[in-house]
């Protein structure tokens, strides 16, 4: 299983997710346009509950303060992708495909461009031009070479332009998008027994865990749900149920890539022990340094 899981895992990100994602908007009614109360809920939530947490981090002590960074990572950015998208279709149908590659589009472009960008301007030692490097490499990451962002872009461009697909590509980014869905699922399964493993042997720091457990899964879902029925009640179901899905999704381990990326300052003891605690969150190694 060990050396199935990174093929099928590169199989699915490259190749099944971009065409399932791509066929799924470029079917969809993308000319009504995206909810600017799906976007601003979306983004304003997620962000205050990341702000929330960091506030909470920082209050709690020196260990706390160590970890804050990471601790609002871990709270907010969950697996949209590989996990969210999914379920959503699952559950709300088809209707929901323009919402949910909107939702993990959003989502991931919010927390792989913001992170970096916060992390590399807020950090004491990092000089102006160290800090353009570091945004700059998370702008090429998320925005010019992610298959997902490119394939959601390409899906909307050819949906507003009404360009017809040859029947052999259509039926071929069929195949390949039917695959998405079930070798996410069963990608997601194959790490779950060594998150467990970890859970078991107590290498897990419990304090973060339990904090950023609860606001991620629990509080962050909750007040998605606040704010769609009391700041966007016009939106359609499909919307706002999509919100909420994405919101209760667990923690994407793209989280952990991205905080071992810009964290440098976690001292390497405090950094093993909150190693583990990403992978028992996010339950799954699924898309490291990807997207969720």
């Amino acid at each position: 299983m060990r050396t199935v899981h990174p093929a099928l895992t590169s199989f699915v990100f490259y190749f099944a997710l971009p065409t399932f994602l791509f066929d799924t908007v470029v079917t969809a009614p993308v000319s009504e346009g995206v909810p600017w109360g799906f976007v601003l809920t979306a983004c304003g939530v997620t962000g205050c509950v990341a702000v929330l947490s960091w506030i909470t981090s920082m209050l709690s002590g020196p260990t706390g303060r160590r970890i804050a960074a990471p601790l609002s990572l871990a709270a907010s950015y969950g697996n949209v992708g590989y996990l969210g998208v999914p379920i959503a279709l699952s559950t709300l149908g088809p209707d929901a495909g323009l919402a949910a590659a909107i939702g993990q589009l959003l989502h991931n472009l919010m927390f792989m461009l913001g992170y970096p960008t916060v992390r590399a301007f807020a950090a004491n030692h990092s000089s102006d031009s160290s800090a353009r490097k570091r945004v700059w490499s998370a702008v090429k990451k998320s925005l010019l070479t992610s298959p997902i962002t490119l394939s959601v872009a390409l899906g909307i461009t050819a949906a507003l332009l009404e360009v017809p697909l040859p029947a052999l590509v259509s039926s071929t980014l069929g195949l390949f998008s039917q695959t998405a869905v079930p070798l996410a699922m069963f990608a997601v399964g194959l790490t779950l027994p060594t998150a467990v493993l970890d859970l078991v042997k107590g290498a897990i720091p419990g304090i973060p865990l339990l904090l950023g457990t609860t606001i991620k899964m629990l509080l962050l879902p909750v007040c998605t749900a606040v704010a769609v029925t009391q700041l966007a009640p016009s939106l359609e179901p499909t919307w706002s149920g999509t919100l909420v899905l994405m919101a209760a999704m667990p923690t994407s381990t793209t989280a952990f890539i991205l905080s071992q990326q810009e964290d440098s300052d976690l001292t390497c003891t405090g950094w093993r022990g909150f190693r583990s605690f990403w992978f028992v969150c996010a339950g799954q190694r699924v898309g490291l340094g990807r997207g969720g």
